[in-house]
């Protein structure tokens, strides 16, 4: 959280620009140094003007560095040598070193400046201990900013004095699914109406909640994402309804160019080759995003995926490196916008999600918690998703489309199909001396086999970026495929007969070795 932030929600900063502004208008004329201890060490203190007036320092006459507090000239601190914490030396119970975790300007009337420290506790060793106390058990509740739709309902009936609450907002939702009509050209109606609901049942628990809960920023903004979860989550089913009927066609149209850009790769897109790798782990996270529920849960699905594919990217960076000739540029490699939207457009395309426009309208529509405080750079990966989306709608990859995909991974389906295949007429004339269960068993051992060794070699191509391109092959393993093959034993005539098969199947039935493998009776 910033520091701004922090002194929005600070109980001692609020009481010193209100309960006590003779203070604040003292400090600010003389230039006095202000320190706010952060909120999370004010937990059950009580705020009373000798705490604030202790956390006000004027300079010592005596010696530099030093300073005493405007509450009295017997209690004083010192501003250590590295300017990052002080160490009270007397008039407090004991010494101890306060960190300063932020500082700030202001301006006095006179425009003159002065200073406001971040604390990290108050100077009162006495006070940081009851603090602390406090803190351990709040800390076992584990606000947690982001959770999912059964966590927020969790959360929220944790609290005893929610009750009342939650059983209203129950019977609201209730008849909001029984009764309220959502037309798909007036969404803004139903989108005031629920973000209303969810900053007046927001309100309603913080009135219910301690004063300590009420003032730590974390549980506010961790009750803040629980009540839009809670609420997105029982409309869901009515709401997404009608965005899905909405973006229908935007949906079919993304989906058809998903199935286009399926073999592409972010290279062909225009990314630098250092950074063009397989990206599954991104692909499998995107590809969970039409099964969630909240607005909320999208969107971090959307973050995740972004994070997965920065840090498959660095790895790859890493196990690429050469150290003897590597340079600091590379070492330091940033990843760009304009290097990121390609990726994830290779990236939708792999996850062929068939709502993917409707669920960024949903997110963008009905998420509101995290507006005031954007900690996690939500709206960050929500925009570069569209900003991929739209590049996805707009441009043609007819050419592209029919360009070879020497890298492409052998299919579920292709697997499949080449394991299960009849067992070709030429192979069983060949061997003699054994039957036909016997026959079939060793055939599919060695069909096992060989598609072992070419997968193997397929992944070592992978990992040969400096091998030359081949558009005239059209083999799914490319080049190393051919070094498996004896052309010595291959006319042209028979090349042509099997043309209409492809090279992977017809190599499956064909016996070039003329011998069986694995066990034998």
């Amino acid at each position: 959280m910033t520091e701004v932030d922090e002194l929005d929600v600070n109980p001692i900063f609020r009481a010193l620009q209100k309960q006590h502004q003779d203070l604040y208008d003292k400090a600010q004329e003389n230039c006095y140094i202000v320190c706010i201890p952060q909120t999370s060490s004010l937990v059950n203190i009580s705020v009373t003007k000798e705490l604030i007036a202790t956390h006000i320092l004027k300079p010592s006459p005596y010696f530099k560095s030093q300073y005493q507090t405007l509450h009295s000239p017997h209690k004083v601190v010192q501003l250590e040598e590295n300017g990052k914490e002080f160490r009270t030396v007397e008039g407090f119970s004991e010494e101890h070193i306060v960190k300063i975790l932020n500082e700030e300007l202001g301006y006095n009337q006179d425009f003159k400046p002065y200073k406001i420290l971040i604390l990290e506790c108050p100077f009162n060793p006495s006070l940081k201990g009851k603090a602390a106390v406090s803190n351990t058990t709040d800390a076992s509740n584990g606000f947690s900013a982001f959770q999912t739709y059964a966590e927020s309902i969790s959360f929220l009936k944790s609290f005893a004095e929610y009750t009342m609450v939650l059983r209203q907002v129950e019977e609201n939702l209730k008849q909001f699914n029984a009764n309220y009509m959502i037309l798909k050209d007036y969404f803004s109606e139903v989108e005031d109406k629920l973000k209303s609901l969810c900053q007046q049942v927001s309100q309603d628990c913080l009135r219910c909640s301690k004063f300590a809960r009420e003032q730590d920023p974390k549980f506010r903004e961790a009750l803040d994402f629980s009540v839009e979860n809670y609420i997105m989550g029982a409309v869901h089913k009515k709401v997404f309804s009608v965005i899905k009927e909405a973006f229908e066609e935007d949906d079919k149209l993304l989906f058809t160019k998903c199935k286009q850009l399926h073999n592409v790769t972010a290279q062909q897109l225009g990314v630098n080759k250092k950074i063009a790798c397989p990206l599954p782990q991104a692909v499998v996270e995107l590809a969970n995003l039409d099964r969630l529920q909240t607005p909320l849960e999208k969107l971090y699905c959307l973050k995740s995926t972004i994070d997965n594919a920065s840090q498959t990217i660095q790895k790859h960076l890493e196990e690429n490196r050469a150290p003897s000739v590597s340079t600091a540029a590379e070492e330091g490699y940033c990843l760009t916008s304009d290097d990121l939207i390609p990726i994830l457009v290779t990236v939708i395309a792999q996850a062929q999600c068939r709502y993917f426009a409707s669920n960024l309208q949903y997110i963008e529509s009905f998420h509101w918690a995290s507006e005031a405080n954007d900690r996690g750079n939500l709206s960050y990966c929500l925009v570069t998703f569209k900003a991929a989306v739209e590049y996805m709608k707009t441009t043609s990859f007819d050419d592209m489309e029919r360009q070879p995909s020497l890298k492409r991974e052998i299919s579920l389906e292709e697997l499949r199909r080449a394991t299960s295949g009849p067992i070709s007429g030429e192979f069983n004339s060949s061997i003699t001396g054994s039957t036909t269960s016997q026959s079939a068993g060793s055939h599919y051992d060695r069909q096992l086999e060989r598609i072992s060794q070419m997968l193997k070699a397929s992944n070592d191509e992978l990992r040969n970026t400096e091998k030359s391109k081949t558009p005239h092959h059209r083999s799914i393993f490319g080049e190393s495929y051919e070094r498996l093959q004896n052309p010595h034993k291959e006319t042209s005539e028979k090349k042509k007969d099997k043309e209409d098969l492809g090279d992977f199947l017809t190599s499956l039935q064909n016996d070039m070795f003329g011998m069986n493998f694995g066990k034998q009776s």
